[in-house]
């Protein structure tokens, strides 16, 4: 059975939201109004999201919050909304906000109305802002939906980020990742050690959270080890800026490593004893460097650096030979320089690439 009456509005200040009731046992049609005139602005709300991501929402904050779930509804609710208003909702981890939201609730709290209509079946409708804001809340949620990333000791887990760049999760260590970028910032955390080949986006600086140690890169590759007592930054191409409280900025180029204690003393850089390249991407993939090195050699070892799939149209590609240094490119960058040298054509479909002899 469908309610006999379903209006909702905006006003100037505020939010409008209409619930209506239907009971099963009779015909009846009860028509609840539920005025939000002091429902947070856009702003507000993104304020105390972005807080609770970061986990520093204090507890009236997250009242406030829990006060514009509430408004949705409860999961019930939420599953008899219509297509058209699940946009606003329908949001990766938003059921996962929720349930982090209700672990601030204080015994005694009620949700109003739901717990007294059990034999109700409910329609709620929430306009928030309109569909551009919906699309925002959209765009500041999902991104944040994080990954936890652990590696065994003694062993090297590669996974490579949603923007193409590839990690190298050491031994014993843990990376804490978006699970896809948004379009701020692209920023992890780092437990242990890892080495990174970040892809170059200069409009989207990457960081690297490893304790108090903030590292700034744009397009790089280096090392980080974080033993408990100190963090040792590496640098291996590019160029990056360290940076930590009660300590200036230190900038790194390529081959120079720092060390900053866990005591929070200052950046300190090496002027000698940088560990050897070898040592530090050993068990890697980083290392890309071909010496008369057969078609095939190449591309079985493209395949598993950036996890593709490369299908050759013609067997005769596979007679050349590679002599090449594709170390710390990006995969559309690396097929370029091959098919330039060699006259090829090549096309990258998902995972897949398709290589074959330009006509």
């Amino acid at each position: 059975m469908q309610p006999s009456i379903f209006n909702f509005f905006l006003k100037d200040v505020g939010v409008t939201v209409f619930l209506v009731y239907l009971s099963i046992g009779d015909t009846i049609n009860c028509l609840i109004k539920y005025k939000c005139e002091k429902l947070m602005n856009n702003q507000d709300l993104k304020n105390l999201i972005e807080k609770y991501l970061n986990g520093t929402l204090e507890a009236s904050e997250a009242q406030q919050l829990e006060q514009w779930l509430d408004a949705a509804g409860d999961e019930h609710a939420f599953d008899a909304m219509p297509e058209a208003e699940k946009d606003a909702a329908r949001i990766a981890g938003y059921h996962h906000l929720v349930e982090r939201i209700n672990k601030h609730k204080q015994p005694g709290i009620i949700r109003p109305l739901l717990r007294y209509w059990k034999a109700a079946a409910c329609i709620a409708c929430i306009v928030i802002a309109g569909a551009v804001f919906s699309k925002e809340l959209l765009n500041m949620v999902a991104p944040h939906r994080l990954v936890s990333l652990q590696s065994i000791p003694g062993k090297t887990k590669k996974h490579i980020l949603s923007d193409g760049s590839i990690v190298w999760l050491k031994g014993n260590s843990k990376l804490i990742f978006p699970a896809s970028f948004g379009a701020g910032n692209r920023e992890v955390t780092l437990q242990g050690e890892a080495l990174f080949e970040i892809a170059k986006d200069p409009r989207h600086p990457f960081l690297v959270k490893c304790g108090t140690l903030t590292t700034t890169v744009l397009g790089t590759s280096f090392n980080i080890r974080e033993t408990g007592k100190e963090t040792q930054v590496t640098l291996l191409t590019g160029k990056i800026a360290l940076s930590a409280p009660q300590s200036a900025p230190v900038v790194l180029y390529p081959e120079q490593q720092a060390v900053y204690a866990a005591t929070g003393t200052a950046i300190r850089k090496q002027e000698e004893g940088t560990p050897p390249i070898n040592d530090i991407t050993k068990g890697t993939e980083y290392n890309m460097a071909f010496n008369d090195a057969t078609m095939q050699q190449v591309l079985q070892r493209i395949e598993n650096k950036f996890e593709v799939d490369i299908q050759l149209q013609d067997a005769v590609i596979n007679s050349n030979l590679i002599t090449a240094d594709f170390t710390d490119q990006s995969l559309q960058h690396t097929m370029e320089m091959i098919s330039q040298a060699l006259n090829l054509d090549f096309s990258i479909k998902g995972k897949t690439i398709l290589l074959k002899q330009k006509k």
